[in-house]
């Protein structure tokens, strides 16, 4: 034992001591004190987070029950008689409804099963809901205190006075049903607006749903802690808007969950985290005490410094005044990271121009970043950039980084020998500012004061693609290691070029094999020539008025091109056909969208444009194919497409009609604002109100053909 204290006797080391240790027991105290603070509030968010996962996951499955009974009213409001199935046995009618009852007028016409529905209150607003085909949700107080829940159709939409179906929801069915959503160990109750408790999964104190009403005023979402008896709670509310779909006023769901449950999780952690820390902070102390007791302050002053590098610290210094082999190895020490510095700060800033370089999008781009960044890994006072072009390879556009005149551009060309020159160089050559050849190119950095100039060729596909040019007043002692690093540059300036080139490649090929498809779509019928083309300048034309990004825009003209590429798998006796087509034959026509879906998918580039081709057929108020969605849930390009799709399909001439004038088309869409088309498209359209500027304002790569 006497011999493993030894090492406090030394007061470095004590010092080193009582520092390691405080060090290391201040951040781990303060990380306990972190981590167990962060569990504790991820706990609570998480509990949170699955308390308003659970209110919504109840509301939408109580809006889910209540779209179900309202589908099976609706249906029983067409039926010639409603209570058939119940009479039949083929439904389920009385396990969802405990009463059914037709109305004629406010008269009670014939109750089908269950005590007598009540008449519904009938308002202007809720009359026109019913007149509209929808279904009426309303609440009236029942014989045992109870809220009884009904469900009210028309059985004539154009005067519900006539006939009204009432039926009252069997609420047995409907809180089972919102069990089924309830995790285990949260609770869950159901308020009508005025806070009257409608459902309830344990029992909730009057207190308790004064503090949900208290906050339903503030905010129709929201949580909050309370006390329920001994227990705290944490509770969550949202306001389920049945406005639209009923004409109801909103349920109020309310999940909570018991803060025991809720922080269990944190406070085994927490027993568990304080044995770790101890054990943490024993080995810790055991070993630095070995450590510091076997170790030499010069040796652990080197290796924290040897750390500090291999980290990128290369500005730290380590002192030793020991006067012994330790202070030479700390001098050494010094001269190695100062070296390590100079060559990892070249590398770092080579590695950037490179990535700088192979960012570039195009030719400038890339001459203008190496004649920006250079001359901060290679100490030459001159640079030049000079690339030729790709169809006169002798003669090249030459970029100038100068001392005293900034930056200047000029054009040179090469002689035989100077290409000769350039071709089996290599690696690069040494010129001289008064030698003959490349004078030419050498003369503004030469009127500067450069007597040696270092050429580097720069190959394409192994062909001269430029020269990179170094100017000198006189050349550095480490001449080879910046002939090195513009070889490397130069090399990546031809990778750069390639990618650029590839990828204008690319793009002709890409947007020509578009035009080719849908050119190849329209040519199926002489009535529809051209059509995709002309479908997509107006949506690009209306797309640029609605302010869409140039990505936007590019999909949008994509998605032009192929909205019809379905129309491949139509027949064209049904594309020309002069009358009006078939049930069947519209049905064939219905398919194109999702047949040019499915042509598209394999085509990993095009699936942002899938949503446009199959929606564009889609109509705003939902009545639309082939799912028909509604409203936001169609894509943008989408509904900007359908606009434009059936501009050109009215104002153009087709086997079964001559095409419409501007105005009447105009006025079409104006009408079927909010139903068929979205009103902000409508309104760009009326706001552009010119039809040349609609139609003949060029594309995008109009280039393409």
């Amino acid at each position: 034992m006497k011999r493993r204290i030894s090492f406090i006797h030394s007061r470095v080391a004590r010092r080193m001591f009582t520092l390691f240790v405080t060090c290391a027991l201040l951040p781990v105290c303060a990380l306990a004190a972190v981590s167990l603070w962060q569990v504790a509030e991820n706990s609570r968010n998480e509990s949170l987070k699955l308390l308003k996962h659970t209110d919504k996951n109840i509301g939408m499955t109580i809006n889910e029950v209540l779209s179900m009974l309202q589908d099976e009213m609706l249906s029983l409001a067409n039926s010639a008689d409603a209570a058939a199935s119940r009479d039949r046995g083929t439904g389920d009618t009385d396990k969802r409804f405990l009463a059914l009852t037709m109305f004629q007028g406010e008269k009670v016409a014939r109750n089908f099963f269950g005590p007598p529905c009540p008449f519904p209150p009938l308002t202007d607003t809720t009359r026109r809901h019913l007149e509209a085909g929808k279904t009426l949700f309303f609440l009236q107080d029942g014989p045992d205190g109870t809220k009884r829940m009904l469900l009210a159709a028309a059985l004539n939409r154009k005067n519900p006075d006539q006939g009204l179906l009432v039926g009252e929801i069997n609420t047995v069915y409907l809180w089972e049903m919102v069990g089924y959503a309830l995790p285990l160990g949260t609770h869950v109750c159901i308020l009508d607006e005025g806070g009257k408790l409608l459902y309830s999964s344990q029992s909730s104190s009057p207190g308790f749903i004064a503090q949900v009403m208290s906050n339903l005023g503030r905010s129709s979402v929201g949580h909050f802690q309370c006390r329920q008896g001994d227990e705290k709670y944490l509770v969550s509310y949202w306001s389920l808007f049945l406005k639209y779909s009923f004409c109801a006023e909103p349920l109020i769901v309310v999940a909570s969950q018991s803060t025991r449950d809720a922080f269990k999780s944190a406070g085994e952690f927490a027993r568990t985290f304080y044995l770790i820390v101890f054990l943490t902070l024993t080995v810790v102390v055991f070993i630095s005490s070995i450590q510091i007791r076997r170790s030499l302050v010069p040796l652990t002053l080197l290796r924290d410094s040897a750390h500090k590098i291999s980290q990128g610290n290369f500005d730290h210094r380590v002192t030793v005044e020991s006067g012994d082999e330790f202070e030479k190895l700390a001098d050494s020490f010094n001269d190695m990271s100062a070296h390590l510095k100079m060559h990892f700060q070249t590398l770092s800033e080579t590695g950037r121009i490179v990535r700088m370089i192979l960012a570039g999008q195009n030719e400038e781009k890339i001459v203008d970043t190496v004649m920006a960044n250079l001359r901060a890994v290679i100490s030459c006072e001159w640079v030049c950039v000079s690339l030729t072009n790709p169809t006169i390879v002798d003669m090249s556009q030459n970029s100038y980084s100068l001392a005293g005149a900034g930056s200047e551009q000029g054009i040179s060309s090469f002689t035989a020998e100077e290409m000769a020159m350039l071709q089996g160089a290599g690696e690069g050559f040494h010129v001289a500012a008064g030698d003959l050849p490349f004078s030419a190119l050498m003369a503004p950095m030469a009127a500067e004061g450069a007597r040696d100039c270092y050429l580097v060729p720069i190959f394409l596909k192994n062909s001269l693609s430029g020269v990179l040019t170094l100017g000198y007043r006189q050349p550095p002692e480490h001449l080879r290691e910046d002939l090195l690093l513009a070889r490397q540059i130069a090399d990546q300036i031809a990778v750069a070029l390639e990618n650029v080139r590839l990828i204008e490649e690319l793009n002709l090929l890409n947007l020509g094999t578009i035009r080719a498809l849908a050119n190849a779509v329209d040519a199926k019928s002489p009535w529809t020539a051209g059509h995709s083309w002309r479908v997509t300048t107006v949506a690009l034309n209306i797309g640029r008025e609605m302010g869409l990004s140039e990505a936007e825009l590019e999909t949008l003209q994509k998605g032009g091109f192929f909205h019809d590429i379905g129309k491949i798998g139509v027949p064209e006796s049904i594309l020309d056909k002069p009358g009006k087509l078939t049930d069947a034959e519209y049905a064939t026509i219905k398919k194109h969208p999702e047949i040019g879906a499915e042509i598209m998918k394999p085509i990993q580039a095009y699936h942002n444009l899938i949503p446009i081709v199959l929606q564009h057929h889609e109509w705003f108020n939902g009545q639309g194919y082939p799912h028909g969605l509604a409203g936001d849930a169609i894509s943008l390009g989408a509904r900007i497409l359908a606009v434009a799709d059936v501009y050109d399909a009215l104002i153009t001439d087709r086997p079964y009609r001559p095409g419409w004038e501007y105005g009447r088309v105009v006025s079409y869409l104006e009408e079927n604002s909010g139903s068929q088309f979205d009103p902000a498209v409508v309104q760009t359209v009326l706001k552009i109100n010119d039809r040349v500027a609609l139609e003949n304002a060029a594309v995008q790569y109009q280039h393409v053909v």
